[in-house]
């Protein structure tokens, strides 16, 4: 056999390699024996596409590896990664989701089955109107909201589509978008949407994916904006930010103040995140704008008696305009947010960096009709700032359901003088509503912060304290057997 030949093929979203086999020298000896057939003419090449078609060759699939934006990670610096990531994405991440094709009835998620828009051109400032239609059909429609990237600028320039469900028709959504005065012309493609049930069931939708939101041509369903020679897609520059108040002692505010500029749009908006000098712990400060001086921002906060004292110093600033484009500035690479820092003096006896303790759990109901509200408790210690929050997550059987219970401390009747008060006994309710699973809901995951945000998050796998833990929930009760 001859040698053989790779050759590479570029397709979207990822390279794919062939490997050809070219025949040897025998069968090339063979082809030529037969009768010579006259060739057709070459055709004309295609002529090269514009550049606003649609759709664009992507050479790298650079959505692997990505994890989910939705977890806060302020106050939590420390934390094991796992606890970042919301549930809903540590059951898929461990494969114990259960996947749509297992699901019935209530228990899946909704069905985009139509999209379409209606306003196919529009000038800066016009709005867009869209149609969706879903199934199956709800009592209570949630709103959701659809996103539509420029094809020139991608995520620099967005629209938002606002969807609201008819007032009559349950499977009709009718949505409407602004299309800012700011924005700049082209074609905008629809990226992505999420779609949630009147059950709390969700489904994210993307253009790639799904052929439901694309036109009858195959390209996505889109919309044109008129070329706009106001268009704004430089984000505010800062001008100057400064720490009013050097030096403070416990629990006194803090001021901040900062100017920024924009050509266009002209700012609107600014964030500030300082860092104590043990970079564990980052306060979140809101900027207002100052109406009488466009430009100036101010701030006021104060550092909880339960953090570290010493200087702490501005870690980031972010700046918006009214067009929406983002500056992020960060100190280590803009000098201008070096010098803004504040000498903070705290009581090292106060400071709390230690997470509460959960010393027991109880579950005193181990099965329970379906319509049953199952008493949970839980015993949480704190020794410094003292107990927050405590939540007990229950996992259905499939899980295809998910159940967070807050618990809550509560203090004694006035009129029991006898009893004082336990702010370490936390109790709460789980209640099934008649469209969720039945079946044994064990505990998969008890949540636990204090009032200087330290935060433990425990889960069977790991933790002995919340491991075999559940309630059975059924429509009959048993007559014998199980813990009433």
């Amino acid at each position: 056999m001859g040698p053989v030949r790779e050759v590479q093929v570029r397709f979207p979203l990822r390279r794919v390699a062939f490997v050809l086999a070219v025949a040897g020298a025998a069968s090339l000896a063979a082809a030529q024996e037969q009768p010579s057939v006259p060739r057709e003419p070459a055709q004309e090449p295609d002529p090269p596409a514009a550049p606003g078609d649609y759709p664009f060759e992507v050479v790298e699939d650079v959505t692997l590896g990505t994890e989910p934006a939705s977890a806060d990670l302020t106050g939590q610096i420390g934390a094991p990664d796992e606890d970042y990531i919301p549930e809903v994405f540590q059951y898929r991440r461990r494969g114990t989701q259960t996947s749509q094709r297992d699901l019935g009835g209530e228990h899946r998620s909704t069905a985009l089955t139509e999209l379409r828009v209606l306003d196919r051109a529009v000038d800066p400032g016009d709005t867009v109107r869209a149609i969706a239609r879903v199934e199956p059909a709800f009592e209570k429609g949630r709103r959701f909201v659809a996103e539509f990237w420029s094809q020139e600028f991608g995520r620099a320039a967005v629209v938002y589509v606002n969807f609201r469900p008819h007032a009559s028709r349950r499977t009709l959504y009718l949505g409407e978008g602004r299309v800012d005065p700011f924005h700049p012309g082209g074609r905008y493609n629809i990226g992505s949407t999420m779609i949630t049930d009147e059950h709390g069931h969700k489904k994210a939708y993307s253009t790639e994916f799904n052929p439901v939101m694309r036109a009858a041509d195959g390209t996505p369903a889109h919309f044109v904006v008129s070329p706009n020679p106001a268009a704004d897609l430089a984000p505010p520059t800062l001008r100057s930010v400064e720490v009013l108040t050097p030096g403070v002692g416990p629990g006194e505010t803090i001021r901040v103040e900062a100017f920024a500029e924009d050509d266009l749009a002209g700012p609107a908006q600014a964030r500030a995140v300082f860092e104590s000098p043990s970079k564990t712990r980052r306060v979140r400060v809101d900027l207002i704008g100052d109406s009488r001086r466009p430009g100036r921002f101010l701030g006021a906060f104060t550092i909880p008696e339960w953090y570290e004292g010493g200087a702490w110093s501005l870690q980031k600033l972010e700046l918006y305009d009214a067009a929406r484009n983002q500056a992020l500035l960060f100190a280590a690479t803009h000098a201008g947010l070096r010098g803004a820092s504040v000498r903070v003096e705290a009581d090292p006896a106060k400071q709390d960096d230690a997470p509460p303790e959960l010393l027991a759990l109880e579950l005193p109901m181990r099965v329970a009709p379906a319509d049953e509200a199952v008493p949970v408790a839980a015993l949480v210690t704190d020794d410094l700032s003292g107990v927050d929050k405590v939540y007990v997550s229950f996992q259905s059987p499939r899980g295809a359901d998910l159940v967070r219970v807050e618990l809550e401390s509560r203090n004694p009747p006035l009129n029991r003088a006898s009893l004082v008060p336990q702010p370490n006994v936390f109790r709460g309710t789980l209640r099934l509503e008649s469209w969720r699973e039945r079946g044994r809901y064990r505990v998969s995951r008890v949540n636990l912060s204090d009032r200087a945000q330290n935060y433990r998050n425990l889960n069977p796998v790991r933790d002995e304290e919340v491991r075999d833990l559940f309630v059975r929930f059924e429509d009959e009760p048993e007559e014998a057997g199980g813990t009433r």
